[in-house]
This record gives C-alpha cells, structure tokens and sequence, in this order.
C-alpha cells in the first residue's frame, strides 16, 4: 500500500514570484514553517515549529533535485505519534489521543515542487510521495488537506506580498 499526494495549483504570479516563494528561507517560513533551507543540491536543512503533542517540531530535509525556476525537490523526514495526525485533522478527545499515543510513525518521503507558465500565470505542481504502509496512507489524507489549504491561503498572500514588493521597486 502506497500513496502520492498531488495537488496543481494555477498561480496568477510570475515563474519568478512563485519560485522565490518555494525556494526562498524566509518567505517559504511565511507560508509553510520556518527553516534554515538553502537552495543547493545536497544541502542538509530542517523545518521547524514549536513541539506538539506526539511531535518534536521537526522535520529533516536534504535538497535532492534542483533546476531553477522549474523543480525544487527534498527528503522530508521525522517521526510522530498519531496524536499529531489527530491534532492536525482537528480531532480532540481522551480516548483518540491515548489510543494515539501507541502507533508511531516515521515519515520518509520526498517533497517535489514543479513550475511551469502559461498565459494564466505559473502552474504550481506539488507531489509530496512515499507514503508507504497503511499507517503512512491514513497520514497522506491529513498531511493532504494540509497542503492544500497552504496552497490556497497561505502561499497566495506571500506571493501577493511579493508581487507588492516588485511594483513599489
């Protein structure tokens, strides 16, 4: 059993916009969380949050395909409770949360971001796979919903801050 998350959002920004919003460290912590991310083939980095129930707050990336201003894509890897599954689709009681806490789970899957443009803008393609074993698939549908309301909330305001930034140059 495996599962790839994908989601395709048209972006009414330039190629240029929506890369320095996937590939630059402070506006990718705006919409997404922060980090010490550099854009370098082989290039070690790590998200990070505050720690939550059943998650230490981080995930261990290393960049692995690189080719400007079309693809971006890293490992991304950590280790949870289901607490954390839990918490993140919004789901709060005793008894889910300390039937959590005994399934564990290790996330090793890659994260690829890939660009292209038409005459609407820039296409955002995001493939975030290797979600492997029933446990892994059941955390792709939350991680799922996740992504896309990044996609569709928070990545639009950056990239509305940086087309801001560009007009005022």
């Amino acid at each position: 059993m495996e599962r790839t998350i994908k989601i395709k959002r048209y972006l009414p920004y330039t190629l240029p916009q929506v890369w320095q919003a996937v590939t630059d460290s402070r506006l990718l912590g705006k919409w997404f969380m922060e980090n010490d991310f550099e854009p370098k083939l082989g290039y070690e980095f790590t998200f990070h949050r505050p720690p939550q129930k059943g998650w230490d707050g981080i995930t261990y990336c290393q960049v692995t395909e690189l080719e400007p201003q079309k693809l971006i894509a890293y490992t991304y890897r950590g280790t949870a409770t289901a607490e954390k599954t839990l918490a993140c689709a919004g789901i709060h009681s005793e008894m889910a949360d300390s039937m959590g806490k005994g399934i564990f789970t290790e996330l090793d899957t890659v994260l690829r971001f890939t660009l292209t443009s038409d005459c609407r803008g820039s296409c955002l393609e995001l493939e975030h796979s290797g979600y492997k074993g029933f446990k892994l698939v059941i955390v792709s549908f939350v991680m799922g919903m996740g992504w896309k309301r990044l996609l569709r909330r928070k990545l639009p305001l950056v990239l509305e801050q940086i087309a801001k930034e560009e007009m005022g140059k």
